[in-house]
């Protein structure tokens, strides 16, 4: 790649392994790649799982450590992906920033539902075991995301043909 390339893109090439071994930290290989709401989003995970499990059941804690487990996990493959799409954006002169915004506004409105929750359990208008009984919701709402995206990405395909 020459310099060319990387000033017309106005991005510097990424390191997918430096994210991935950044991502050992919840976030901060998201953070590396420009991504520093995901990589807020993810530490706000993170602590909330952490949270989740300290002050559930034996049955529920165990869902809740499988959870961090998989988390963990997750971004760290995350990170490494997202770098490689970084390099290949920069290489076919693409912006890689489409879907930016539109993650933004849904990390908002996910830690925004998770600070009203937790705020609510400060408040002792909810018990902490309530609020372990509400995860599967956070499922829900991930898998209509995904839906919506998918959908949405097929619209946009079909109408380009």
């Amino acid at each position: 790649m020459d310099n060319n390339q990387k000033l017309v893109s106005g991005q510097k090439e990424k390191n997918p392994s430096l994210a991935a071994f950044l991502a050992i930290f919840p976030g901060m290989g998201a953070i590396y790649n420009g991504n520093i709401i995901k990589g807020i989003t993810y530490m706000l995970i993170f602590a909330v799982l952490i949270v989740l499990t300290d002050n559930a059941n034996d049955p529920d804690a165990v869902v809740f450590g499988l959870l961090i487990a998989g988390f963990f996990i997750f971004q760290i493959i995350d990170s490494f992906n997202e770098a490689g799409k970084i390099n290949q954006s920069i290489l076919t002169e693409e912006n890689p920033a489409n879907n930016k915004e539109d993650f933004s506004l849904f990390s908002a409105i996910i830690v925004l539902m998770i600070g009203i929750v937790f705020q609510l359990a400060n408040f002792d208008l909810i018990t902490y075991r309530q609020v372990t009984r509400l995860w599967p919701l956070v499922l829900i709402i991930f898998g209509i995301k995904i839906v919506y995206n998918y959908f949405k990405n097929e619209e946009s395909k079909n109408g380009k043909s």
